[in-house]
């Protein structure tokens, strides 16, 4: 990888060298303000006809370089306030200045304008009573990174998104978190509008929260996005179910602007490990003007191979039953059989994506109070995952099939898809949004590199001996064996149709009193479908020892047809907002909302909020607000039951034994005390300031607090002998261990949340941007309810293992801290940034139920220098974890695998990654 990154910088130069001759780019700078010659900062420039863009610092000043000779109008837009245009001349090597002033906006159309947290008009966050991060996308472009997930990470210490390894489908399909809660206590939103969750049902901790469903983040191309907002604080009763923790806003860019492509290129370069984990990166978009309107097309090409920190394994004794001579640090030193090491997998797997997406606006008249809006996009991802290696002489292999014992491997297909469109415009003074939106996510578990252990050594003809007995006469007909499989496949889709609108009337207070209302119709759909036959079946053959075989596909039984489902529901939901500034130093917010769900019932939550500015310098913030989180359908209808064949001496021959998930509808979970899942309900409050001593120099501080009551969590497996004895009574022998959903826990979540930033106004030697950012966050655990009463005399210990535990309390850091500077002189800009990870702790199912581990605290160190050689070619060099830090090894136990419990490690396992970046302008 080295050589072909030194020969691409080679052929870079060769050919931008002869240029440079004879190009050199202009620099534009100068200064937003309002009417009133205030600073506005947050404001983007945008030179029409080319990419090129920038942002107004804190102090309202902007700079763009590498600007080509040339005529261009520059446009300058700001939340709340009417789009400005000017014209400026440009000639090469020189610089220009051009001010420009804004008007605040008398009615506000498009939801893109809006930051979150406000259905008020604003500027950026400073104006807003609750604490909302804005990342740009400059700052998105030096991350280092083209994961949207990994960008959010990165910018917003509030957020977590761990790179989990050996956890089915969440190898795949990665979801975040915020302020330690589950990914579905977070909303997340497209250009104002919810984003549907993925058919996924997280059944592993690992710092995603088992038993629940997210949003897939990376199914979004990062070169579509303009902005990301992060509302940290809780917003049911603005946005609706779901916005416990927060709420995160994608906006799309849009307007017209010249084609541009970025390509990225990355690997892990590490001191102990062979370098792989290649990712090939290419994204671009072009906005095409349509008459009034515009048209902007994006799409992303991401290919990345595997990485690999699993050691030797010194236990494998396969084919010639003797074990290889392994070093204390994994080595190989005497190779004794012929598997090749390492022969297990601890990493991330393959994966290669393909996103679309486009964002279509055409005003309808002149004035611009009336348009027609649209986006959408669609992405296809096909990623690899492993399990636990299976030896050549284990129960689950057949060595006629694997010699030499087999890796099993998820290779799934996920589809995601969806498209919005609306009218926005005025009627009688009010501001109208009408819009339909629908999204879809499916995810397929296709199976590699597998088998199923009950049907027997044979692939080409059936030699299982069937249930009966003899083969093929059975309803169970006598399988082949095979060594891939369709598991299954999950569904989900969402539609929404929407109709709000909003009004500033003026009642005699500081500012007009805004009054925003709405009403929304959403139908979620959740549809598993089963696998084929050989995925679930049990097909009688006992194992290659003589013992009962297990059934159904190995690393992952294939859903049955007694899992299928395909169910629906409907909710209504109705919201009022107003907002005013009763004073001119004091702005007062408050938000109610009903929802209506067709299978649970109904719920009002309700917000109110302070911001209160004695002077230019001190902001006082805070909000208080109720909330709920209505049960996911898949909560409510994920069914994954095993069904084994075990050997039965009173019977006298095998029994039907089913062990796994059950709905808390199924009888056999009632019996064992599960009752329909209720919506969880939720208290937020927020308190903090904002200071700014110097118009260059800000810092906030944040305080939040958070209770959440009647939790739903994936509860702990009910598999002693009283629970198997009570099944049994009620006429099913046949169960071996019963799992449900469950409202079974209150939670309290508190911490605090602190920025700040500091810019070095432009000289002669360039611009110093110092930025920083801590958050402390505490999850506790405050009731779980009692063993139901029918396992009151049971050995159960309880509804809540320790896994689910330690995964709430103790998987996510507590405190994480992030020190960044940028430095921009002219056409040459560099990066670094230190990261603390304070420690965490968590557990691994299978090994020992009371099994914790505990890892330390780390500090990884990014760096990143880029240079635009033209106006159109800039290109970038970086470094994510320079010093190549690892998450603490783990104990003795599991000594090939010395990661495996840091599968919820914040910052991954993968060490010191190396890129290159490229971005192309194919205009002029």
């Amino acid at each position: 990888m080295r050589s072909t990154t030194s020969r691409l910088l080679c052929a870079l130069m060769s050919l931008v060298a002869p240029a440079l001759l004879h190009a050199q780019g202009a620099t534009l700078r100068g200064t937003v303000s309002d009417t009133t010659g205030s600073p506005l900062p947050g404001a983007t420039i945008t030179i029409e006809g080319t990419a090129l863009r920038g942002t107004s610092s804190t102090n309202g000043t902007y700079q763009i370089t590498g600007v080509p000779a040339g005529s261009y109008t520059v446009r300058t837009r700001l939340i709340g306030y009417i789009s400005t245009s000017g014209r400026v001349t440009m000639e090469a090597g020189t610089e220009r200045t051009l001010d420009m002033r804004l008007t605040q906006s008398v009615v506000q159309l498009a939801p893109i304008d809006v930051v979150v947290g406000s259905r008020a008009r604003h500027t950026a966050g400073e104006e807003l009573a609750v604490p909302v991060d804005v990342i740009t996308a400059e700052q998105m472009k030096q991350q280092g990174t083209t994961e949207t997930g990994q960008i959010l990470q990165f910018t917003a210490p509030s957020v977590n998104f761990p790179r989990q390894s050996v956890t089915d489908a969440t190898d795949i399909v990665r979801p975040f978190t915020l302020r330690g809660l589950g990914p579905d206590q977070s909303l997340v939103l497209l250009n104002g509008w919810r984003r549907h969750q993925t058919a996924v049902l997280n059944t592993f901790a690992y710092g995603t929260g088992a038993g629940s469903s997210g949003v897939d983040l990376n199914a979004i191309p990062s070169s579509a996005i303009d902005r990301i907002e992060v509302l940290r604080d809780g917003a049911s009763a603005q946005y609706g179910s779901d916005a416990i923790a927060g709420v995160v806003n994608l906006v799309m860019r849009e307007g017209s602007f010249t084609p541009f492509i970025s390509a990225d290129v990355s690997r892990y370069v590490t001191a102990d490990y062979p370098d792989d984990g290649t990712t090939v990166d290419v994204n671009g978009g072009v906005g095409i003007k349509l008459g009034r309107g515009s048209l902007g097309l994006f799409a992303e090409y991401r290919d990345r191979s595997r990485t690999n920190r699993a050691w030797a394994d010194p236990f494998d004794v396969s084919v010639t039953g003797v074990a290889d001579s392994v070093s204390s640090d994994g080595q190989v030193i005497e190779k004794r059989n012929p598997v090749p090491q390492p022969s297990s997998q601890w990493g991330d797997g393959d994966a290669s994506d393909v996103m679309t997406m486009a964002n279509f606006r055409l005003p309808l008249n002149d004035g611009g109070t009336s348009e027609l809006y649209a986006f959408g996009g669609y992405s296809r991802r096909r990623g690899t995952g492993n399990g636990y290696r299976r030896y050549a002489d284990d129960a689950r292999n057949w060595p006629q099939i694997f010699e030499l014992g087999f890796l099993p491997e998820f290779n799934p297909l996920v589809n995601d898809y969806s498209a919005t469109g609306g009218f926005r415009g005025l009627a009688a003074g009010w501001s109208v949004d009408l819009g339909l939106s629908y999204g879809h996510n499916d995810f397929t578990y296709d199976l590699r590199n597998t088998l199923n252990t009950s049907l027997g050594p044979c692939l080409d003809v059936a030699c299982a001996p069937g249930l009966d007995g003899i083969p093929g006469t059975s309803d169970d007909p006598g399988i082949p064996n095979q060594t891939e499989f369709d598991a299954g496949r999950l569904l989900r889709d969402e539609m929404i149709a929407s109709a709000s609108a909003a009004k500033p009337f003026e009642v005699g207070l500081a500012s007009p009193l805004n009054i925003a209302v709405g009403v929304a119709f959403r139908r979620e759909n959740y549809k598993i479908t089963p696998g084929e036959l050989a995925s679930y079946i049990d097909g009688g053959s006992p194992d290659q020892a003589g013992e009962d075989a297990s059934g159904g596909s190995q690393v992952f039984p294939g859903f049955a047809p007694a899992d299928a489902v395909d169910e629906a529901r409907n909710n209504v939901g109705l919201f009022l907002d107003a907002e005013a500034s009763v004073s001119k130093k004091l702005l007062l917010n408050a938000a109610t909302r009903y929802e209506n769900y067709s299978d649970f019932g109904s719920r009002l939550t309700g917000k109110v909020a302070a911001r209160f500015q004695p002077n230019r310098v001190l902001t006082l913030r805070a909000a208080a607000s109720t909330g709920f989180r209505a049960p996911g359908l898949s909560q409510i209808y994920f069914r994954k039951v095993i069904t084994n064949f075990i050997f039965d001496e009173d019977a006298g021959r095998p029994l039907p034994v089913d062990v796994g998930i059950f709905r808390a509808e199924d009888p056999q979970a009632q019996l064992l005390g599960a009752k329909p899942l209720k919506e969880e309900t939720s208290f937020n409050l927020s308190a903090g300031f904002a200071v700014s001593p110097r118009p260059n120099l800000n810092f906030t501080a944040d305080y939040f607090y958070i209770t959440i009551d009647d939790r739903i969590l994936l509860g702990a497996t009910f598999d002693d002998d009283t629970t198997l004895a009570i099944l049994a009574r009620n006429g099913y022998a046949g169960i071996g261990g019963v799992q449900y959903f469950t409202n079974g826990l209150d939670t309290r979540t508190q911490g605090v949340d602190f920025t700040a930033n500091y810019t070095v106004p432009s000289g002669s030697v360039g611009r110093f941007d110092f930025l920083a950012s801590v958050n402390y966050t505490r999850n506790e655990i405050t009731r779980v309810d009692p063993l139901p009463d029918v396992l009151a005399n049971s050995d159960e210990p309880g509804i809540l293992d320790v896994v689910t535990e330690i995964a709430i309390q103790e998987e996510r850091p507590d405190w994480r801290v992030m020190l960044q500077v940028n430095y921009v002189r002219s056409r040459f800009a560099a990066l670094a940034r230190g990261s603390y990870f304070g420690g965490f702790a968590s557990a691994q199912p299978g090994y020992c139920d009371a099994c914790r581990e505990e890892y330390g605290a780390k500090t990884l160190v990014d760096a990143e220098v880029s240079y635009r050689f033209l106006p159109q070619l800039g290109i970038a060099l970086g470094a994510r974890n320079i010093f190549d830090v690892y998450p603490d090894q783990a104990s003795e136990q599991n000594s090939f695998l010395i990661y495996p419990w840091a599968a919820a490690s914040p910052f991954g396992y993968n060490g010191r990654n190396v890129y290159v970046r490229t971005e192309v302008l194919l205009g002029r």
